[in-house]
C-alpha cells in the first residue's frame, strides 16, 4: 500500500540495507497508478474502437499499468504482517492523516483559485472529511479501514497452522473476493458477490504469505501470464466485435485475471537486487515520496490533461502516442512537489520523518 510500506530510512541518507526490490514494486506501483488515470480517468480509451496497433499496445499497457493499487495492497501485507495491536503501530496513523489533510488544502486551493470551483471553508472541510478534495480520496478512506484492522488481520492468519491451510485460506478469500468481479457481468449474477469489496483483505494476505514463503517462480512464466491477460482483450474484441470498443472479457483489475497479473508482477520485482547506486537511490526516493506522490497527482492531471486534448487530441489512437510526454510530466511534477512538501515538513517544529 502507498502509506504504510516504507521501511525504515536509513539516517544520513543511506539506503544500503533497504530492500531494493520491494523499492522497486513501490515506485513501479506509484507510476502504475499515474499511468492507469491516462487510460481509465482522463482519456478517451474506453470509448474508442478497438482496432489497429496503437489501440492494442494501450490495451496491454493498460492491463499491466491496472496493477498499482492490488500492488501498494500486497506490500502492505508483506510489510506489516508482523505488526502486533500497540500504541506504536497506531501512531502511524498521523503521518498519512497529516499528509492527506495537507494535500487537500493544497488541492482545493488549486481548485478554488485555478480551476474556479467555487469553495467555502465550510465545503472545504466537508469535501476533507468524505474524501471528496480530489477525485482518488476513495484509497485514503479504504487504508485508513485496513491500517485500523492489520493487527487483527494478522492474528488471524498467524493463527492458521500450517502452509496448506493459509493457501487454502486465499482460495476462499478469492472465490469471494475476485471471482464475482469476473463471473457476475453483462445482468449475470452466477456466485454470491456480496463480499467482493473486500479485496482489500484478500490482496493483503496475499502479500503476507508472499513474505512468509518467499516464492520463486520462472520470471519468464510471469511475464507470459502477463502479457497474456494483457493481450486477450483486445485481440478477442477485434476478432468478435470489430469496431466496438473493448470488451474486458477478464475483468478488471480487482477480478481474478486482473489480480493473477498484479501478483505475478509483484513476484518478479520484490526479491530483485541492484548494484548500481545511481539506481537504488533514484528508485528508493520515488519509494519514499509514492504517497505525496499519489495525494498531488491530481493537481498535474487537471493541469496537464485539458491542455494536451485541447491542443493535440484527434483520436484515442493517434493520441496515444502522447502518453510518453503526459505521463512522464505529472510523475515528475507530483515528484518534484512531494519533495517540497517533504523539506518543508522537515523543517524544525513540523513533522519529523523516520
Amino acid at each position: 500500500m502507498i502509506f504504510n510500506v516504507l521501511t525504515k530510512a536509513n539516517r544520513g541518507g543511506k539506503t544500503s540495507s533497504r530492500a531494493f526490490g520491494l523499492d522497486l514494486v513501490r515506485a513501479f506501483a506509484i507510476f502504475c497508478v499515474i499511468a492507469g488515470h491516462f487510460f481509465s480517468l482522463h482519456t478517451a480509451f474506453r470509448t474508442t474502437p478497438m482496432a489497429g496497433i496503437s489501440m492494442t499496445i494501450q490495451s496491454v499497457a493498460q492491463s499491466v499499468f491496472a496493477a498499482g493499487v492490488p500492488l501498494f495492497i500486497m506490500l502492505t501485507g508483506y510489510l506489516n504482517i508482523n505488526k502486533t495491536l500497540s500504541r506504536k503501530y497506531y501512531s502511524g496513523i498521523w503521518r498519512v492523516l497529516i499528509a492527506y489533510v495537507f494535500f487537500c488544502i493544497v488541492t482545493l486551493l488549486f481548485r478554488h483559485f485555478y480551476a474556479g470551483d467555487q469553495i467555502s471553508i465550510l465545503t472545504a472541510v466537508k469535501k476533507i472529511l468524505n474524501f471528496s478534495a480530489f477525485p482518488y480520496g476513495w484509497y485514503i478512506e479504504m487504508w485508513i479501514g485496513l491500517f485500523l484492522l492489520v493487527p487483527f488481520i494478522n492474528i488471524l492468519y498467524k493463527g492458521i497452522a500450517t502452509r496448506r491451510h493459509k493457501m487454502f485460506f486465499i482460495i476462499i478469500l478469492s472465490f469471494i473476493t475476485f471471482l464475482p468481479t469476473f463471473t457476475n457481468r453483462y445482468g449475470l449474477h452466477v456466485l454470491p458477490e456480496f463480499w467482493r469489496d473486500c479485496y482489500p483483505l484478500t490482496f493483503y494476505i496475499v502479500g503476507a504469505y508472499i513474505r512468509e514463503y518467499t516464492p520463486h517462480i520462472c520470471r519468464w512464466l510471469l511475464l507470459s501470464v502477463i502479457l497474456a491477460i494483457g493481450i486477450i482483450p483486445p485481440v478477442f474484441s477485434m476478432i468478435v466485435m470489430p469496431g466496438h470498443t473493448q470488451i474486458s472479457i477478464l475483468g478488471d483489475c480487482f477480478g481474478v485475471f486482473g489480480a493473477l497479473s498484479a501478483i505475478a508482477i509483484f513476484l518478479m520485482m520484490y526479491d530483485l537486487e541492484c548494484g548500481k547506486r545511481i539506481v537504488t537511490n533514484s528508485i528508493y526516493w520515488i519509494s519514499l515520496l509514492s504517497l505525496d506522490m499519489y495525494l498531488c497527482c491530481y493537481i498535474f492531471d487537471s493541469m496537464i490533461y485539458p491542455w494536451f486534448k485541447s491542443h493535440y487530441f484527434v483520436d484515442q489512437a493517434s493520441f496515444g502516442i502522447y502518453f510518453f510526454i503526459i505521463v512522464p510530466i505529472i510523475f515528475v511534477g507530483s515528484f518534484a512537489l512531494s519533495l517540497v512538501k517533504r523539506m518543508l515538513f522537515s523543517a524544525p517544529g513540523l513533522v519529523r520523518y523516520r
